[in-house]
């Protein structure tokens, strides 16, 4: 938690240097607020940054900050804590920190919790070095497998996946808690066997471990998989378009979407704000961040949140539709 708060800081005293003491007292009135994502590499910190870019370029009085962090899980704790403001986090770990669920068990459920905006699928992708011989969710098994550090969402969505699946570790030869940066960067070195990610897609990493580290795209898919989509009802069939990569074909996985949330009692002009900057400039947004491409305001009012809407987000939504 205190990395956030020594960026916020940090961001502070940059602004005040760039901005020079002649105008150090207008400074005294920007209200500043920040915006948790995950890994610098990762399409959350792209996302965050091209949303703050817009609000920073548009308001006077607010200035928005991307905090890089290690997930989801860690950035609902934080929001809870009143350590962030917002948080990109996925929709299915949204629904179990209102339950109380998986990672959440032993916290009570984020009554306060309010959604904001929905943004793009994310998809399961298992990526895994060539001769591993893995050609599937069950060649996983005996192998070691990166899933992601103890805050992340993807670790979260694996674990909810494996243990659906009556699997456990000691099932796997190791399961390690790496960044993304990490796990891509352990596979093509060949120190490990598969990572798992969960990603929109195109993706700027999972391009390179295909083409420059001939990684492969895990199918998964089958019974027990579909059993568990259907129980569940926080995930969706996904595909990855082989093309995206130079191959042929299509992988077959499950998805989540890419949700940003917000306290109940977060400033209606802020959110407002950060809606309506969003909305009204879907196509730069989508520049910034490739996969903020081909955002609707329809499908970012409603799809995969299940944390009630911010009533400024809901007017804001409303204002962007007339």
């Amino acid at each position: 938690m205190g990395a956030v708060i020594a960026g916020v800081t940090m961001f502070r005293l940059m602004l005040a240097l760039l901005i020079g003491p002649g105008l150090a007292a207008q400074a005294q009135d920007l209200r500043l607020y920040t915006v948790g994502s995950g890994d610098v590499s990762g399409g959350y910190y792209a996302a965050a940054t091209a949303l703050c870019a817009e609000t920073n370029r548009i308001e006077q009085d607010l200035r928005c900050s991307p905090e890089a962090t290690p997930g989801s899980i860690y950035n609902l704790e934080a929001l809870r804590n009143r350590q962030l403001d917002f948080a990109l986090i996925q929709s299915d770990v949204q629904r179990m920190a209102l339950t109380a669920e998986g990672p959440f068990a032993e916290s009570p459920p984020f009554d306060s919790l309010r959604s904001v905006m929905s943004f793009y699928p994310e998809t399961l992708t298992v990526l895994a070095r060539p001769g591993a011989n893995i050609l599937s969710l069950g060649g996983l098994v005996g192998k070691r497998v990166d899933i992601g550090l103890p805050a992340s969402g993807r670790r979260a969505t694996t674990m909810r996946l494996f243990d659906a699946l009556g699997l456990d570790r000691s099932d796997f030869l190791a399961l390690l808690e790496l960044s993304a940066g990490t796990g891509l960067e352990e596979l093509c070195a060949g120190r490990i066997d598969a990572t798992v990610l969960i990603v929109g897609h195109p993706n700027e990493s999972v391009r390179r471990a295909v083409q420059d580290c001939d990684a492969r795209l895990v199918t998964i898919a089958g019974p027990e998989v579909r059993a568990f989509i259907e129980a569940e009802g926080d995930y969706v069939y996904a595909s990855i378009p082989g093309t995206l990569y130079g191959r042929k074909g299509r992988t077959q996985s499950l998805g989540v979407i890419a949700t940003l949330v917000t306290r109940s009692e977060m400033p209606d002009d802020i959110v407002s704000a950060l809606v309506r900057n969003t909305i009204a400039n879907l196509p730069s947004v989508g520049v910034s961040a490739s996969v903020m491409e081909n955002l609707s305001p329809q499908g970012m009012r409603s799809a995969g949140l299940s944390a009630p809407l911010h009533p400024a987000a809901e007017a804001a939504f409303v204002e962007g539709s007339d």
